[in-house]
């Protein structure tokens, strides 16, 4: 049988020598046969509580502000896919996403002349004004240092968790390398009732909050900032969905794509998606944190990885069902043959096509054909 849970994992075992071991076995089993977990005690490490309470804070002050003050920092403004989308401006899996956002990243000059075109994924972020929100900046920074700290080391300890040095994955890093992040608020279905979707003639009655999907980075690290909603699904390798529970004091993590091309497979990336909330139990706010790596990665998948892993790998692929997993369509990086940039640049041109329509028409109209594929 597939997994029909997800598993809680403690960091506290991984800082003792004695514990670590233990952890690092329940860790490989996450990584190989589930693709998510629940992570607690990360603190030490990681944003502490007061500093989550502040982003939480500033994340609903953000959604607040009045749409014209929103609206000045919509990402059709950036070529970088940053800045806000208004309430169903997105697309997934063919269907409208009922949520609003902010897109964030690490703060960086735009590409240079020359770049090849992927490198507009990274540039500087379309801040709200600083005086309708003055603490929103440093509240995101500090989240995104300390968040940056926390997924570097638990990258080592994957690595560790599946037979190779925890080093293995350093060339795919850059220095300052670009992280990602979102604040999502997900209103919840009474607040639907007559709303109308800004990317696709579609209704909230699809019930999407984020349709189905892979992530495109290495890990996914979301803060449920708001407890008792229980939104977030993974579906297991039999096409069940599971739920996430939202348990204060945890961090969800998840693989992305790039995270099971580099490993060869072995750390699954699953399909997750996003239900709108129940009526009447308010907005749910989610902060996802993207750990990246260099777009210019095209290095092969790391090798050397020990051949108990690779045959737990093949017995797990023998228990996955294609009809189970076919939901959607995503470009998914080939860092053997190109730049993991190209499929990352094509993720975004398929999910905002009205920043692309502004800023990449003719690559638009060549995602679009592949797609329809």
């Amino acid at each position: 049988m597939s997994f029909q849970n997800i598993p809680i994992l403690d960091l506290n075992l991984a800082l003792n020598p004695e514990t670590k071991p233990q952890f690092l076995e329940q860790l490989r089993d996450a990584m190989i046969n589930v693709g998510f977990l629940l992570l607690k005690n990360y603190e030490s490490l990681g944003p502490n509580e007061q500093e989550l309470q502040q982003l939480k804070e500033q994340t609903l002050e953000f959604f607040a502000l009045p749409d014209e003050i929103k609206l000045k920092c919509e990402m059709i403004n950036s070529p970088h896919f940053l800045g806000y989308s208004r309430l169903a401006n997105e697309i997934t899996a063919s269907h409208t996403d009922w949520r609003e956002q902010i897109d964030l990243g690490t703060e960086l000059p735009p590409p240079k002349e020359g770049d090849p075109i992927y490198k507009n994924i990274e540039g500087p972020n379309l801040w709200p004004d600083q005086e309708a929100i003055p603490n929103f900046r440093p509240a995101v920074e500090t989240f995104q240092n300390k968040m940056a700290q926390l997924s570097s080391i638990f990258r080592s300890l994957v690595l560790e968790s599946i037979g190779l040095d925890k080093s293995a994955m350093d060339g795919y890093f850059k220095p300052n390398q670009q992280c990602k992040m979102k604040l999502i608020a997900y209103p919840d279905g009474s607040a639907l009732t007559d709303a109308k979707s800004v990317a696709l003639d579609d209704t909230p009655q699809t019930q999407q909050g984020c349709g189905p999907h892979r992530d495109s980075d290495l890990i996914t690290y979301i803060y449920q900032a708001t407890p008792h909603q229980d939104s977030l699904q993974v579906q297991n390798f039999q096409g069940q969905w599971v739920t996430v529970p939202n348990l204060p004091g945890h961090l969800v993590v998840n693989n992305g794509q790039t995270m099971e091309a580099i490993t060869q497979g072995v750390c699954k990336a699953t399909i997750h998606r996003v239900l709108i909330p129940k009526p009447g139990s308010g907005t749910r706010i989610s902060i996802p944190f993207f750990q990246t790596i260099d777009l210019d990665s095209s290095k092969s998948a790391v090798q050397n990885i020990p051949e108990e892993i690779i045959k737990q790998r093949d017995e797990r692929d023998k228990k996955i069902k294609d009809w189970a997993v076919d939901v959607g369509f995503q470009f998914k990086p080939d860092v053997s043959k190109e730049p993991v940039g190209y499929a990352v640049f094509k993720n975004r041109i398929k999910s905002h096509q009205d920043v692309a329509q502004r800023w990449y028409p003719e690559i638009l109209t060549q995602v679009l054909a592949e797609y329809a594929k």
